[in-house]
């Protein structure tokens, strides 16, 4: 509790004398003032172009790789299983039939033969866990 009092009693503080000194060097020297916050800024840019080209090809590279394989895989997957017709004349509209009662529709059946591109990860599912009782 105190450390949290210490902390910000210090970060007001430090605000106050920045807030201070900001109005000093405005009121006596504002072209100085101006060309260290242009100089800052400047700074502050360049560190911040470099941090991101560097760190961009390490990061994202293997995420980016794996989520394009697993992109490429679905669409392999699912292009053998439903082709998409392309409509070339978009003038035309399709013709509409005519709707039967829900009642006497038939549910079709799946077809179960078609497994999911999903896989089972194998764990230890014999091993019994420790318990107190």
């Amino acid at each position: 509790m105190i450390r949290q009092r210490i902390g910000s009693t210090f970060a007001l503080v430090v605000l106050l004398f920045a807030f201070v000194g900001f109005g000093y060097k405005l009121a006596n020297d504002p072209g100085s003032l101006f060309s260290q916050l242009l100089f800052f800024a400047i700074t502050a840019g360049i560190i911040f172009l470099l941090f991101k080209f560097l760190t961009r090809n390490s990061v994202n590279s293997s995420t980016n790789s794996q989520y394009r394989k697993s992109v490429a895989q679905s669409k392999k997957m699912y292009a053998k299983n439903n082709p998409s017709p392309r409509r070339t004349d978009f003038k035309k509209k399709p013709v509409k039939t005519t709707k039967t009662a829900t009642s006497n529709k038939v549910r079709p059946l799946r077809d179960r033969s078609k497994a999911p591109h999903l896989t089972v990860i194998e764990g230890k599912k014999g091993k019994k866990k420790k318990r107190a009782f």
